[in-house]
């Protein structure tokens, strides 16, 4: 069968799973497509001769029996179903696999298969990668009858998938024979050229059916496991031509994924190299509490290489202390290791992220609401400063070698000066702003020292952003991003317009693509794509359409026009239309704020509060806006097919804040008369 490096060889992606606490009150749903390495058990439903259902196989599984799986006990995916909290998942063909048991997924992998249908044809009815691919269509109907479409397609949208192909096709195909029929097709480097193209448009229908966090796995080296040691080597050197298609295929694979996500404009598919980690244990075993890497703990012939494990093979006392269980595939204690690496391992082995990180960053991916007013307190910046920094950090821990590009639009809670360079009463170039700033002199920023955008900045690893009407907005510091923020903005064009001369959305937007004509200048059009699609942008707007709109003055114009719940779903049907414009210019990694608690800044109070309360009608304004803007992302992140728009929730953090202001370090209430 195929050797254990092939999953080994996990290039890896999504989504966090270091420590997956943010997973453990509902865990995803996970999907598992591939070989033998990943199989829980569908070839014990087929007449094949691929199958791991009788012992010493299972010697280590909880129940001591063998389950299909080619393991002395728990495989990948087990392991990574116990990360994300979630029970294992059964494989697809199990007539247990119903009711509620279909929401924690399935696993469709069959033993002996590979990226090409004619490969492990002497194992004869096993499940091909295209009728695996039409067996999770299927899923989504039966998942779909029971929960519905919408609901479905939210949960394959935010599934964890793994999927490992390609050692059969080398081993079980092209290296199966002498002379085989795909080795005189094809030399070497053609035949790698060849299954990459066909693994491309695997990973592309997978795409298809709604996959959008992808594990994805190649090949470790495969001239060293037991069973290639037992037919080739003669001093236990491993075999020089397989090695030489691992290095062939590898680096082919990683760079047709990265080509891939590009394309797509995300990070759908995530690689884990481990075969420089495995090149580790086979060289220096003992240094990870291995006696072995070359002998088999179960097995027969040198090496204990020669067919699959049996009642009648050798088998070791101790299987913590063999990198492989059988002559294909690792033991558990290997797997333990591979997943570890999986979930925190570094860019060394990890593109673009690590298992950890895609699972913290996704966990964040459900409610950012920032309160948004252009005379909005300190205490509202405060409130989803916390959250939006470890989100930020969340998003860039695989950017510390190459800080991305970073844009900001919208109102004074993010204008790092945008305003000083217009005719406008919406400016903060006076003392005390800026009192904190390094300089001590006011820049722009409605605030005594840096704001939001410059913590973010910090987080990625860049230097802070420049407004875009700046004059030194040019050459290399393009590549760090821009600012297009503009105090005294809102989602209505006719918000905010006292302040007059004031860089409306619209405006921004026009501005964002001027600025991409700009880069491509300096850069050529597919690296400015490129750097636009792999940014990070923050877009705050929203709560000027209240304070500086409908209850700017008794009977407003927009007031005697909606009520206020018609006024608020009025809104965010237009924020939709902002956002989609965003996506339209290609920005693909956005965090969208909503209101805070609008009635108890300092500024309402002084104006509604005898007694300090917050004001009773912002705040059903900030209790309406916010869940609808929240279910408004969710529902475009579902048409999208992608987690483009990003959202935190920091509401509860600002009322405890304000409610037990001490508790966080803020000890200064001040009543001025």
């Amino acid at each position: 069968m195929e050797n254990s490096f092939t999953l080994v060889t996990i290039f890896g992606l999504l989504f966090t799973l270091g420590n997956v606490g943010p997973q453990a009150e509902a865990a995803r749903a996970f999907f598992v497509f591939g070989d033998s390495l990943v199989d829980n058990g569908n070839n014990n439903y087929l007449a094949t001769t691929a199958r791991a259902d009788a012992y010493p196989y299972g010697i280590d599984y909880p129940t001591h029996r063998a389950t299909g799986r080619f393991s002395n006990g728990l495989n990948i995916p087990d392991l990574i179903s116990e990360q994300i909290g979630s029970e294992p998942t059964l494989p697809y063909l199990s007539p247990e696999l119903n009711g509620q048991r279909l929401l924690i997924g399935a696993n469709f992998a069959s033993a002996g298969i590979g990226i090409l249908n004619d490969t492990g044809v002497q194992f004869v009815n096993i499940i091909r990668i295209g009728e695996q691919l039409q067996y999770f269509r299927q899923y989504q109907q039966r998942v779909s009858a029971l929960i519905g479409p919408e609901q479905t397609q939210r949960l394959v949208n935010e599934a964890l998938v793994l999927m490992t192909l390609g050692g059969n096709d080398f081993v079980n195909n092209y290296y199966l024979v002498p002379f085989s029929a795909r080795s005189r097709q094809f030399a070497l480097p053609d035949y790698v050229v060849y299954i990459i193209s066909e693994y491309r448009k695997i990973l592309l229908r997978l795409y298809e059916l709604g996959a959008r966090r992808v594990l994805v796995t190649g090949t470790g080296p495969l001239g060293c496991v037991p069973a290639e040691l037992a037919q080739h080597s003669r001093a236990g050197e491993c075999a020089i031509e397989l090695q030489r298609a691992s290095a062939l295929f590898n680096p082919q694979l990683a760079e047709m994924l990265s080509g891939l996500n590009n394309e797509l404009g995300a990070d759908i598919f995530v690689a884990v190299n481990t075969n420089e980690m495995h090149m580790d244990w086979i060289n220096n075993p003992q240094q990870f509490g291995f006696v072995t890497s070359k002998v088999a703990c179960c097995g027969q012939g040198p090496y204990n290489g020669i067919g699959l494990c049996t009642i009648a093979s050798n088998l070791c006392l101790n299987r913590d202390i063999y990198a492989f269980w059988d002559p294909f595939h690792p033991s558990e204690r290997a797997n333990r290791l591979i997943v570890q690496q999986i979930i925190t391992g570094s860019t060394k082995y990890m593109h673009p992220m690590n298992l950890s990180t895609i699972m913290e960053l996704d966990s964040r991916c459900i409610t950012l609401i920032l309160s948004s007013s252009i005379m909005a307190s300190s205490l509202a910046l405060v409130s989803w400063l916390v959250l939006v920094l470890t989100l930020a950090m969340a998003v860039s821990k695989t950017q510390v070698e190459a800080a991305r590009a970073f844009f900001v639009f919208g109102d004074s809670l993010v204008d790092n000066g945008n305003n000083n360079y217009l005719a406008t009463t919406a400016r903060a170039d006076s003392p005390p702003y800026g009192i904190d700033t390094p300089s001590r002199r006011p820049t722009g920023r409605f605030s005594n020292g840096k704001n939001i955008p410059d913590f973010i900045s910090e987080a990625l690893g860049s230097e802070p952003l420049l407004p875009y009407l700046s004059p030194e907005l040019n050459g290399d510091r393009l590549l760090v991003g821009a600012n297009f923020a503009s105090a005294g903005i809102g989602i209505l064009n006719d918000t905010g317009i006292q302040f007059i001369n004031i860089i409306r959305m619209f405006r921004q937007f026009e501005y964002f693509q001027e600025y991409q004509g700009r880069l491509a200048n300096l850069v050529g059009t597919t690296e400015a794509q490129r750097i636009v699609s792999e940014a990070l942008v923050l877009i705050t707007v929203g709560g000027n359409d209240f304070v500086n709109n409908y209850f700017l003055v008794p009977f407003s114009a927009r007031s005697r026009q909606f009520s206020l719940p018609d006024y608020v779903r009025y809104l965010i049907s237009e924020y939709r239309k902002l956002l989609m414009r965003l996506y339209e210019l290609g920005a693909r990694k956005v965090l969208v704020t909503g209101t805070g608690p609008l009635g108890c800044v300092p500024a309402e109070l002084a104006m509604r509060s005898p007694n300090g309360q917050c004001a009773a009608e912002l705040q059903r304004a900030a209790g309406l806006f916010n869940p609808q803007l929240v279910q408004m992302i969710n529902g475009l992140n579902s048409d999208l097919g992608a987690n483009v728009f990003i959202a935190a929730n920091t509401q509860q953090q600002t009322n405890d804040f304000i409610s037990n202001p001490g508790a966080f370090g803020t000890y200064i209430l001040i009543r001025i008369y």
